[in-house]
C-alpha cells in the first residue's frame, strides 16, 4: 500500500500498510469485536489499572445498540487484517460540542503511524458530528503525553492520582453513633433511592468533579438507569452507605463494580457524603466497610483500584489513611478545535 497522509476513500484511510476505518460493532463479526474490545481493555487497564474484560465490554456495547452519539475507529494490519489500534469517541450528554476520545495502539504496533492514522479519521468524522473539543487522559511521562503535548489548542485540565489498595482481613467493626451501614448490590433499595440520588447530585462538589462529568439533578428514574449502565455486561454494581438513623437517609455512600468475569480486582468510583454530614468520618467509615464487603462477597479479590483528582486532598487523606498507595499520574487534556487540531502538531 502506498503511504499517504489521511487520504480518503469513503471511510477507510490508508496508511502504509495500516487500515483505518469506522467500526461499526453490529456490522462486525464476533471475532474482530472480540479483538477491538481486548485492545481497549488493555489499553483502559495500562492508563487506569483496571478495565472490564474484553466480553464484558462487549455485552455492554451490544446493550448500547449502536448508539448515536458513540462513534468508533479501529486500524488493522493491511496483510494480516490483526487489529492494531481502536478509538471511541462519546458525546458529553450536557455539552454537545464535547467528546470523551480514548485510542489504544497494541504495544507492538506503536510508533507505525497508527495513532495519527486513527486520530486524522477521528477528527474528520467527529466534527461532522458538531463535536469541537475532545477530552483525553493520559500518564504522565508516557508517550500518549508527549502525544497530546504537540496539539495546537490542547491545555491540561487535571492531574490525576491512579491509586490502588491491597486487600488486608477485615478489620475489627467500627461504629458511628447515629448511623448505621446498609449495602446493597445492582439495585438501591427502593425507600433509599431518593435520599441516594441525592448523595450522587453531591458529587459534582468534589474539586474538579465539574471537567469529568456534566451537571445534574437526578431523581429515582435517573437513579435506575445508572444502575442499569453500571450493571453492564458482567459488572456487578455494589453501594455501600451510612444511613442516618434519626431519618432514614442517606448520608455518605460509595460505588465500586467488580467485573464477575475476572473478580480479582474493583474499581472504585466515587464516594460521598452529604454537606450536613461531613466531618464525623463517614467517608472513611464507609470505604473501610465497603472493602470488608467486597473481602466476604469476593473471597479472590485482591485490590481495588481508584482515581483521585490530585487536588483533592481530604479524599486522598482518607485513602492514604486506608491503605491506597499512588501507582501512576495521569492528566486529563482538553484540544479544542478538532477540525485542525488532531494531525497538525506543533
Amino acid at each position: 500500500m502506498i503511504p499517504t497522509r489521511g487520504w480518503q476513500l469513503g471511510i477507510v484511510t490508508w496508511v502504509s500498510r495500516v487500515v483505518v476505518a469506522e467500526f461499526v460493532p453490529s456490522g462486525s463479526t464476533a471475532s474482530v469485536l472480540h479483538q477491538w474490545c481486548e485492545v481497549f481493555a488493555e489499553g483502559q487497564r495500562h492508563l487506569s489499572g483496571t478495565a472490564p474484560t474484553a466480553t464484558a465490554l462487549m455485552e455492554m456495547i451490544e446493550a448500547e445498540d449502536n448508539s448515536a452519539d458513540v462513534w468508533r475507529w479501529i486500524a488493522r494490519d493491511g496483510g494480516t487484517d490483526e487489529v492494531l489500534g481502536i478509538a471511541q469517541a462519546r458525546r458529553n450528554s450536557a455539552e454537545p460540542d464535547l467528546a470523551e476520545f480514548r485510542m489504544y495502539v497494541t504495544p507492538h504496533a506503536q510508533r507505525r503511524g497508527v495513532g495519527r492514522a486513527l486520530a486524522e479519521l477521528a477528527e474528520v468524522d467527529i466534527a461532522g458530528f458538531g463535536v469541537r473539543r475532545i477530552r483525553v487522559t493520559a500518564l504522565v511521562g508516557s508517550a500518549a503525553e508527549h502525544f497530546l503535548g504537540s496539539f495546537d489548542g490542547h491545555r491540561v485540565l487535571l492531574r490525576l492520582a491512579n491509586q490502588v489498595q491491597h486487600l488486608s482481613p477485615p478489620t475489627a467493626h467500627s461504629a458511628r453513633p447515629g448511623y448505621r451501614i446498609v449495602s446493597w448490590r445492582n439495585r438501591t433499595p427502593d425507600e433509599l433511592v431518593h435520599s441516594f440520588s441525592e448523595a450522587l447530585n453531591r458529587l459534582l462538589d468534589a474539586p474538579g468533579a465539574e471537567l469529568q462529568m456534566p451537571e445534574r439533578n437526578w431523581g429515582a428514574d435517573e437513579v435506575r438507569s445508572w444502575e442499569q449502565k453500571m450493571t453492564g455486561g458482567s459488572q456487578v454494581l455494589l453501594v455501600c452507605c451510612a444511613v442516618d438513623d434519626s431519618v432514614g437517609e442517606v448520608a455518605a455512600a460509595t460505588v465500586v463494580t467488580v467485573d464477575e468475569h475476572d473478580s480479582t480486582h474493583a474499581s472504585q468510583h466515587d464516594t460521598v457524603v452529604l454537606p450536613q454530614h461531613r466531618g464525623h468520618g463517614l467517608a472513611r467509615w464507609v470505604k473501610e466497610q465497603q472493602a470488608s464487603v467486597l473481602a466476604a462477597e469476593f473471597p479472590s479479590l485482591r485490590r481495588i483500584y481508584t482515581t483521585v483528582n490530585a487536588e483533592n486532598h481530604p479524599m486522598l487523606t482518607v485513602n492514604r489513611s486506608l491503605g491506597y498507595q499512588t501507582v501512576a499520574e495521569r492528566i486529563l487534556v482538553e484540544i479544542r478545535r478538532v477540525e485542525s487540531a488532531l494531525h497538525k502538531p506543533r
